[in-house]
């Protein structure tokens, strides 16, 4: 079970529970000083946040004047709001694929000559087969859609919140969804290029993880 965090403020309340990189980004934008209290979910007492190893760089002391600009532009918060943010584009994509197949559905039943290339190969099929059928073969067709799309929601979901899993079998159901679009170069070319969006993702995650 992912560890979780609750801060005691100045106020004496308790926000939380948060997960470490929304605590990270809070470290970044000045709002968890290093003695603010804080308290781990495995933990039964408060300590100070500069006291978390996995804190602990965050914390390091500025570069000096003599710093190099390159070595200024990789200090530890700004790397670690760069990678939240890369992190959430990523995973913001498993939320396009899915609305966009929706919308290729529903277009697709009005038999309507148009479509968004970024939608998923397996909802074109389920459409077609299901127009084939007739009758109610195209509420079926918009059934399993739904579905198909409902998948990517929830991988987009646990994305967020820093699962590389969610990334991992995201990537692989996109690739071979783009397996049957073999023949439309511009759809495999489509698919090259979100699943390039989503390794970055991916690999802003597991920087996090090793933050």
């Amino acid at each position: 079970m992912e560890l979780t965090y609750k801060v005691r403020g100045a106020d004496g309340k308790e926000y939380g529970p948060v997960t470490l990189q929304q605590l990270t980004g809070w470290v970044g934008e000045g709002r968890l000083p290093p003695q603010q209290q804080v308290q781990r979910s495995d933990m039964s007492y408060w300590a100070a946040a500069s006291d978390f190893a996995e804190l602990q760089p965050l914390y390091a002391p500025a570069a000096s004047p003599a710093a190099s600009p390159a070595a200024q532009a990789t200090s530890p918060p700004q790397a670690v709001a760069v990678a939240a943010a890369r992190t959430r584009s990523g995973a913001s994509w498993f939320y396009w694929i899915a609305g966009l197949s929706l919308v290729n559905s529903v277009v697709a039943l009005t038999e309507a000559n148009f479509r968004f290339v970024f939608g998923l190969g397996t909802t074109q099929i389920f459409d077609a087969v299901g127009a084939s059928i007739g009758g109610g073969g195209k509420a079926v067709a918009l059934a399993l859609d739904v579905l198909a799309a409902g998948v990517f929601v929830v991988l987009g979901i646990f994305a967020h919140k820093g699962h590389l899993w969610a990334f991992i079998v995201g990537m692989v159901l996109f690739a071979l969804d783009g397996l049957l679009l073999l023949g439309d170069w511009l759809g495999v070319g489509i698919h090259v290029f979100v699943l390039y969006c989503l390794f970055r993702g991916f690999n802003a995650c597991r920087q996090l993880k090793g933050a």
